[in-house]
């Protein structure tokens, strides 16, 4: 429990409860990771969901159904912003995984996109900001 009532998770520093719920919207949390597009968020769940995974773009697209284009923009996009990290090629393939050095707001609206991506009406509202963030840009 913190001065401010807010009772934290071991080894984290993301408020889980509050006296008053204060909780980040799904739209700030979007925008505070850099997400915009609905193919952003489909690539990071899937490098995230993998842990470290040995593959191309061309493979990532072809699982996650993209075209191999999009993919190999949105994870350039993903590592510059610092949400993934990927090694040098080889043969064609890097590994890619989520960065691990995210600072604690950062990481708690990372985790809140990552729980709500896992049901269905997560995965709708999380849809529509991003139809909403892509149609005002």
């Amino acid at each position: 429990m913190t001065a401010a009532g807010e009772r934290l998770r071991p080894r984290a520093n993301c408020v889980i409860e509050r006296e008053k719920p204060m909780e980040p919207s799904v739209q700030n949390c979007l925008h505070g990771v850099g997400i915009s597009l609905l193919s952003e968020l489909d690539v990071l769940i899937f490098v995230y969901r993998h842990r470290a995974s040995l593959t191309s773009a061309d493979q990532i697209a072809r699982l996650i159904g993209y075209e191999s284009k999009v993919v190999s923009d949105v994870l350039d996009r993903l590592e510059r912003g610092k949400l993934i990290e990927r090694s040098r090629p080889s043969q064609g393939v890097c590994f890619y995984r989520i960065l691990a050095s995210m600072d604690a707001e950062h990481g708690c609206c990372l985790q809140q996109i990552i729980s709500l991506s896992e049901t269905r009406a997560g995965r709708l509202q999380l849809a529509g900001r991003l139809k909403t963030l892509w149609s005002d840009s």
